[in-house]
């Protein structure tokens, strides 16, 4: 299992914008904007969908995906296989995270990542370079 430090995730967490990459069982890609994404552990991710459509249907078809971010000093990017939680402990936990910080949002699903690789994207010499 893939762990990530506590640079990447203190990196994530200052970061407002973060890009989540889908693509088809085909390989059509899609990329969105999200906010509200956080670490649950230091191997698994916990995105929450509000309004994923295209990007739902590409999870159910393809459940990899790549989040990637550039904050004000470093960026990374995270790979990671998912699954996808509507109605049990994980949603429920995931509903009232969203709630506290904002309670209009209504989430569909929580899209838990279990990360298999992390990459460098800052310029230089070690661009793309997986580290973890």
């Amino acid at each position: 299992m893939i762990k990530v430090t506590e640079e990447i995730k203190e990196s994530m967490k200052s970061t407002k914008i973060v890009y989540l990459s889908t693509a088809t069982k085909d390989g059509v890609p899609n990329v969105v904007p999200i906010g509200m994404v956080k670490f649950l552990d230091d191997e698994t991710l916990l995105i929450s969908d509000q309004y994923f459509d295209k990007t739902l249907k590409n999870l159910k078809e393809n459940p990899k995906i790549a989040l990637a971010w550039w904050g004000e000093k470093d960026g990374f990017q995270l790979k990671a296989d998912i699954t996808i939680h509507t109605d049990d402990e994980i949603f429920r936990k995931n509903v009232e995270w969203v709630h506290r910080i904002k309670d209009t949002l209504n989430p569909k699903s929580a899209i838990v990542g279990k990360i298999t690789g992390v990459y460098i994207v800052k310029g230089g010499p070690d661009t793309g370079k997986k580290i973890l």
